[in-house]
């Protein structure tokens, strides 16, 4: 399915909104004819994700929509999107992308560790993409996140290629990645698939890109799956 749109504003316009915004991450068509001049295209994402092309009555929780590419074209498949961030929505293109998209989109303003302050409920799907590396503790993160996922996780994320005969994760002191304060760690492949699996998910796919990492998994469902999880994060009383 897709939604069709009605251009809110002619491309003039948009082409001037684009341009006068400061920075872009995502590199899409924002605007019939219009393409924002992010520094990475998600298409190739998009299509690991292997979504149907019609989600009409599917929920998704994006997390990390950034400038919103995905929230926009899973929006246009008619699924039923959730696009959460720690950013306000004006920080990056999203504001802007939801103006010229045409169409009011759902937007929390929230830590990835508030989840449990939503108000959530399940989703079919929890795509998390360019995120888990950008936070101190990961496992804290997955482990956070699987109370949320209905069907599937979508987990797009920087991988380190060091040492992949077992898992191994690197730490970025300070800037020392792409001058970034907010990066802390790249996983390599192996440490993320066990990761997702000590979290309580089955890891059903691992596509690499280089330094990328997509990983598709579901949910484990024996009653011992995330036990490690479930010991470290709770509270132990005498």
């Amino acid at each position: 399915m897709q939604r069709d749109r009605e251009p809110a504003i002619d491309r003039a316009e948009a082409e001037r909104l684009v341009a006068q915004h400061p920075w872009w991450y995502h590199r899409f068509e924002i605007y019939p004819g219009v393409v924002t001049p992010g520094v990475y295209d998600p298409s190739g994402l998009l299509a690991a994700l292997k979504l149907p092309a019609d989600l009409t009555g599917k929920t998704i929780l994006e997390l990390g929509p950034a400038d919103g590419y995905f929230t926009k074209q899973l929006d246009m498949r008619g699924a039923d999107v959730t696009a959460m961030d720690y950013c306000a929505k004006d920080l990056y293109g999203f504001a802007l992308m939801e103006r010229l998209h045409g169409r009011p989109l759902r937007y929390v303003h929230a830590n990835l560790f508030d989840l449990d302050r939503q108000g959530f409920t399940p989703f079919d799907y929890v795509l998390c993409s360019g995120v888990l590396y950008h936070l101190p503790d990961m496992l804290r993160a997955l482990w956070a996140i699987r109370a949320y996922v209905k069907s599937e996780l979508l987990l797009e994320t920087l991988v380190t290629r060091k040492h992949e005969d077992g898992p191994f994760a690197e730490y970025l002191p300070a800037t020392s990645c792409n001058n970034d304060p907010t990066n802390f760690w790249a996983p390599n492949p192996l440490c993320v698939q066990e990761m997702l699996r000590d979290c309580g998910f089955t890891v059903t796919e691992t596509i690499l890109f280089d330094s990328r990492g997509f990983f598709r998994a579901t949910l484990n469902p024996s009653p011992d799956a995330g036990g490690k999880m479930r010991m470290a994060y709770s509270i132990r009383r005498p």
